[in-house]
């Protein structure tokens, strides 16, 4: 009987069969990448196809091994794994189910909530035609700004935000500079508050901008710097508080007023240093060198001690120093709990179309008004806590949270403050109160939050793989081994405990 190419068995030479096994061993390696082209032709997250090839590699390699001691030939065995691992269009499609986009649109019902009360209460302010209402409807003016506002969510929400990590050090750089370069000169006031910058007509709140740039490098400058290993003394963790400080000193230094947003950039900050691995010494001592200077504050400057009586010593304060507090506890006990009715006259409540959004909002609609929000605003803050803890790249989660918590603080102070349980100070209440730079730039802020949980089941995970547990949910099996979501988020391919196919 004749082998292969009409050599006869008997004639066959080591080399000629050595020369047979390996063409045999190169089709059974072209039939296996076949089958993993068509895997990752079905998955859209091409970023995770050499993954992917290398983990169906894996299993593939293991299943062909058993056959090797059978001696069965490399394309025999090769059919036989394939086979055993099941179609590979099936397969692709559903892996590209578990690899595909994930829109968080849950976030989207509260702020869609909390963006209407706030315009409710801004056309009331507008239709009362009094004072500059007569001149401009904030309602109207706010929604040409919510325009714009979509426009920088959509964008964040499909931004690749690796991009940040890989230009962390240029973006931190160019914080800083442009900070120094626009404040140097006369910054304009608006409303009363510093930190402004004009280019031409249009005015930007480089506070807000500038607290934002500089979180988000910091999740990639902690990264490069493997803060783990590092002991407290070491020029890694002193550089990264250095990192941390060198905003705050900008502050300061310009005289820029807007301590609810140092508070929230520093919570923020020190959060993603801790998590970074920096060190607890200077993770609890920044913030208790933080407690002490305003301490200090509160001690030497009157203007520090009279905000801060009028709500938890308000009888050591004049009527005059009391008159804001008074005017929003005012407001609140007036709204009663259906309000004073549409268009109400917000002149008893200063800044009521901004910083006293929400007080004003009480005053026209009631208290089930002023709940409905504060319940949104909470549940808003939930699902963005949530959706963090659910974002498997460590950078992207560290990331998410960083920004996350800036809004947290701005939200839960701009609540305590409209009810007197804070001092008042000046307040950017997100996605409620007017704004033009402030809105585009939170849109943008959570529409990269967005975009990161999108790409949470998109982007490679690899590291050591956690063992099933009992809390593991299967996704699916395939040949002889099974997918998991595990507690970690991640993705994990166990092998079946009985190890045997048909």
């Amino acid at each position: 009987m004749s082998g292969t190419n009409g050599i006869h068995p008997g004639k066959e030479t080591a080399e000629q069969l050595e020369h047979l096994r390996r063409l045999e061993t190169e089709k059974a390696e072209a039939l296996i990448e076949e089958y993993l082209d068509r895997v990752c032709a079905r998955i859209r997250a091409r970023e995770l196809h050499p993954e992917l090839r290398e983990e169906i590699r894996g299993h593939i390699d293991e299943l062909l091994t058993e056959k090797e001691n059978e001696k069965i030939p490399p394309i025999e065995a090769a059919i036989w794994a394939l086979k055993q691992m099941g179609d590979a269009d099936e397969i692709g499609g559903r892996l590209g189910q578990v690899h595909r986009p994930r829109f968080n649109w849950k976030l989207l019902l509260p702020l869609a909530a909390m963006i209407g009360l706030g315009l409710l209460a801004l056309f009331s302010l507008g239709s009362t035609g009094k004072g500059s209402y007569q001149y401009f409807n904030p309602g109207s003016r706010q929604l040409f700004y919510y325009g714009m506002g979509l426009v920088a969510l959509i964008a964040g929400l499909f931004f690749d935000y690796r991009l940040l990590k890989k230009y962390a050090i240029a973006l931190y750089s160019a914080a800083v500079v442009l900070t120094v370069v626009f404040f140097s000169f006369d910054s304009p006031t608006v409303n009363g508050t510093l930190g402004w910058i004009g280019i031409g007509p249009l005015y930007f709140y480089w506070t807000l901008i500038m607290f934002v740039l500089f979180l988000i490098t910091l999740p990639g400058l902690f990264e490069r710097l493997s803060l783990k290993t590092e002991k407290w003394t070491s020029l890694r963790q002193i550089g990264s508080i250095g990192l941390i400080v060198l905003p705050v000193m900008l502050y300061i230094y310009f005289d820029l007023l807007a301590w609810l947003l140092l508070i929230g950039y520093l919570a923020a900050a020190l959060t993603l240093y801790a998590r970074s691995g920096g060190s607890r010494i200077y993770a609890y001592g920044l913030p208790a060198l933080f407690a002490a200077w305003m301490a200090v504050l509160y001690v030497r400057n009157e203007y520090w001690q009279a905000r801060i009586q009028s709500v938890f010593a308000p009888h050591l304060q004049t009527s005059n120093n009391n008159y804001l507090n008074d005017s929003i506890a005012a407001a609140v006990r007036e709204g009663s709990w259906f309000g004073q009715g549409f268009g109400s006259s917000g002149s008893r409540v200063i800044y009521a179309y901004s910083d006293a959004i929400l007080p004003y909002l009480t005053y026209s609609f009631g208290w089930i008004a002023a709940g409905v929000l504060v319940a949104c605003t909470l549940w808003l803050i939930a699902l963005l806590l949530h959706s963090t803890r659910k974002i498997t790249d460590r950078y992207g989660r560290s990331l998410a949270t960083g920004l996350s918590i800036l809004l947290v603080c701005q939200w839960i102070y701009g609540i305590g403050a409209s009810f007197n349980l804070l001092p008042f100070t000046t307040l950017t209440m997100p996605f409620i109160g007017y704004g033009g730079s402030s809105t585009v730039i939170h849109c943008a802020v959570l529409g990269l939050i967005m975009g990161i949980y999108r790409r949470k089941d998109m982007i490679s995970t690899r590291g050591k793989q956690a063992q099933k547990s009992g809390d593991d949910r299967l996704i699916f099996s395939i040949g002889g081994f099974e997918l998991y979501d595990n507690r970690e988020r991640r993705l994990d391919w166990v092998r079946k405990s009985s190890g045997r196919y048909p």
